[in-house]
Order: C-alpha cells, then sequence, then structure tokens
C-alpha cells in the first residue's frame, strides 16, 4: 500500500501548510504594511503555495480520514504508520474548529 503512505505524507504536508496558515493568519496581522514595502516579496509563490494547501487541507484530510477509517474495519491496521493517522486525525479536529466554531 504505497499509494496509501504517499497520501498519508501529501495530507500531513497539506496539514502543516494549514498549521503556518491559520499562524499567519492569526498573528501575521498585527501591523499594517507601509504601502509599497513587502517584507519578502520573492517569497509570493511560497505564499500561495501555502494558501492554496492550507485552504484545501481540510477536503484532503477528511478524504484520508475516510480512508483510515474503511482501513481499520477492513482489519488491516499494519498497513498505517499509527503516528501519522493520529497526528492527520488530530489536525482534522482543528481544522473543524478553525472553519466551523
Amino acid at each position: 500500500m504505497k499509494v496509501l503512505s504517499f497520501f498519508s505524507k501529501f495530507t500531513l504536508i497539506c496539514n502543516v501548510s494549514f498549521a503556518v496558515f491559520a499562524a499567519v493568519n492569526k498573528f501575521g496581522h498585527t501591523k499594517p504594511a507601509e504601502s509599497g514595502k513587502e517584507v519578502l516579496p520573492e517569497l509570493d509563490f511560497l505564499k500561495n503555495i501555502i494558501i492554496t494547501l492550507g485552504f484545501s487541507a481540510i477536503v484532503i484530510n477528511l478524504m484520508m480520514c475516510l480512508v483510515y477509517a474503511f482501513v481499520i474495519i477492513a482489519g488491516k491496521k499494519n498497513l498505517l504508520p499509527k503516528w501519522l493517522s493520529l497526528i492527520n486525525f488530530l489536525f482534522l479536529l482543528y481544522q473543524f474548529y478553525f472553519y466551523f466554531l
């Protein structure tokens, strides 16, 4: 099940992007920037990737947690790294809290 392992790791990357997005969203707007000055304008590409992965993380994570549930129900628990599935599930709980509460 290399596909499951790949998508689990991709989901973790999306969740880390979501955490960065949420932190910047909460703490990044403390001071308005001066007109015409950006802190790091050459990192616009990285910022766009983080925003895109951060927004899509809840959908990707929800689908991956459903796959985890189906694998557990099927009785193939040893296919999943326990720490990775637990971290992804905890991120899903935080994402529901962030978006819906």
